[in-house]
């Protein structure tokens, strides 16, 4: 069974051994920032300390990554190959995001703990309660996480410094606002559930592990949801209906992603790309 790091072991080797190949013309001063979408796409496919990948480039990873998939070396791609290569890398992103959710838990405690006695007291939670409340008072109008942020986070944690975040915590009855009724409700529940030795405070280990509680069963929709994405991705590339996917139809969707990364139709993504109109197509960027 190929694995998540011989996929990442041909993505830097391909990619390195097809830089000779890449030829790019400058007729006018080069941008030194990337656009938001040619960056997404370089933070994904250029390999370390290159700024940009040609076609060539990727089209020679593309081969290396639906080998990689091809677990039983048949010269295609059924549904379960392509959604368990997905997973592999999607669980590697999902790792990442756990641990670093994990990180701050401690930053997040200390902060609460205003009086630095290795504890938070209810008085501190609540007074945190009302900070938060205030803020969410001021911002009702705000939007949601950006579309950069939930791709950052991968967990898609629900965050009460958001209106849509406030929303998934604590909108109850489901009406589309929260009443301080429901945040109080659910903030002393959350503080009972917390506090596992019902002493009245909680320890950093008590805080830690709700939250571990919350980032697992988070993991759990999210990786749900994943899947039944790359099956109905899988149905959509494999356009014969024979239940297994070419290159050729496996490649379509990376010439999508490419195509729209390379706003300006050189044939390699780097900063000289504008970011595409309002309303251009938008590939998947996981496959």
């Amino acid at each position: 069974m190929k694995t998540t790091l011989l996929t990442a072991a041909l993505l830097a080797g391909v990619l390195a051994s097809a830089a000779h190949a890449q030829t790019q013309t400058t007729t006018a001063p080069t941008p030194t920032t990337a656009s938001p979408t040619a960056a997404a796409f370089l933070g994904q496919f250029a390999t370390e300390g290159s700024d940009s990948v040609s076609w060539a480039q990727f089209e020679t990873f593309r081969k290396a990554r639906y080998a990689a998939t091809d677990s039983n070396s048949n010269g295609s791609v059924d549904e379960q190959e392509y959604v368990d290569e997905y997973l592999q890398r999607f669980d590697v992103r999902l790792a990442t995001a756990r641990a670093g959710h994990l990180k701050q838990t401690d930053t997040r405690f200390k902060a609460l703990d205003r009086d630095k006695d290795g504890a938070i007291s209810r008085a501190e939670y609540d007074a945190a309660g009302e900070r938060t409340w205030a803020g969410y008072q001021k911002s009702q109008d705000a939007t949601s996480e950006s579309a950069a942020a939930t791709t950052r986070d991968p967990l898609k944690m629900p965050t009460s410094h958001t209106a849509n975040g406030m929303l998934e915590l604590y909108d109850a009855n489901k009406d589309g606002v929260v009443d301080r009724a429901e945040f109080d409700t659910a903030r002393a529940a959350t503080f009972t559930a917390t506090d596992a030795d019902r002493n009245g405070s909680l320890s950093l280990a008590e805080y830690t592990t709700e939250f571990e509680g919350r980032l697992d069963q988070q993991r759990t929709r999210v990786r749900a949801d994943a899947e039944r994405q790359a099956r109905v991705r899988f149905a959509a590339l494999d356009t014969d209906k024979d239940g297994s996917m070419t290159f050729a139809e496996y490649q379509a969707s990376g010439k999508r992603m490419f195509t729209r990364a390379d706003s300006n139709g050189d044939g390699v993504v780097d900063a000289r790309d504008p970011e595409p109109k309002a309303g251009a197509h938008s590939a998947n960027g996981n496959r």
